[in-house]
């Protein structure tokens, strides 16, 4: 791998994690090498440009997974979780601490919208297949950072740290425990009411909708506490709180159906 990632090149490189994504061991239960080769084709390096490569097998919800540490020689670094039965790349992590720091008084050229764009285009995703959770400027050890974080509707995980003046990736995990395909049937739809729309709901305005509907209340009448997508017993829901005169309504939403899973109100003190 380059040692820099600019806007462009990053982009040509996404292929490394789409395909990390992929692989798969053919056998019933892989071996320690085919999860050190799984790792090293991943990054797309030989085992030569490894200054660090450690292996576990463990055991995580049940599950036999592969742990899996590498350090490559321009001091990146990679942990994995490897599915010990078919070799499915469970979770990913990446760091890299020893990428250039840009002058004191430096300032951003890659905006926010471009960090996003680029992290999509190394997730191989699209626009219109991410919601985004999180999009903001941060400051780190001297570093003008952009925090992405986003998932998509077959339920995988990406959080990203980009560096806005060079268009470097420093930091980024990708989750797949999650994951569930979207032509599954996740969830039996929970009994409705005039409340529970049976559609799905399409961000946090949506959801805060349905509250407000369940509550019988505007929007100009309340006092919104944090809404946010969350996975909870495998399944994508909006979790939220909102306030009216003294009290407080805490609500969850089923995301594929709309329905109202969990609804409490108390008084604010």
């Amino acid at each position: 791998m380059k040692r820099k990632h600019k806007i462009t090149g990053t982009v040509a490189a996404a292929g490394i994690l789409a395909a990390s994504m992929a692989i798969t061991a053919s056998a019933a239960q892989i071996t320690e090498e085919s999860a050190r080769s799984i790792v090293l084709t991943s990054v797309g390096i030989s085992a030569e440009s490894a200054l660090y490569m450690e292996v576990e097998l463990d055991h995580d919800d049940g599950m036999q997974i592969y742990e899996v540490e590498l350090l490559t020689d321009d001091y990146r670094e990679y942990g994995f979780e490897i599915n010990a039965e078919n070799g499915a790349v469970l979770k990913m992590e990446y760091e890299w601490e020893a990428a250039p720091v840009a002058k004191t008084g430096a300032v951003a050229t890659v905006t926010l919208e471009q960090a996003k764009a680029l992290a999509i285009a190394h997730a191989a995703q699209s626009v219109e297949g991410v919601t985004f959770q999180k999009a903001k400027t941060d400051l780190d050890d001297g570093r003008i950072l952009y925090e992405i974080e986003f998932y998509t509707t077959d339920r995988k995980e990406y959080e990203y740290e980009i560096d806005a003046v060079t268009g470097n990736i420093i930091k980024w995990e990708y989750d797949a425990k999650h994951h569930k395909p979207v032509t599954e049937t996740v969830n039996p739809a929970p009994a409705q009411n005039e409340n529970s729309p049976s559609t799905a709901v399409s961000g946090v305005e949506a959801a805060k909708a349905i509250a407000l509907k369940q509550a019988g209340l505007s929007s100009a009448s309340v006092r919104w506490g944090k809404v946010k997508p969350d996975y909870e017993d495998g399944r994508l829901i909006y979790e939220g709180e909102f306030y009216y005169n003294n009290l407080e309504y805490e609500f969850e939403i089923d995301a594929a159906t709309g329905g109202i899973v969990d609804w409490d109100v108390e008084e604010d003190d």
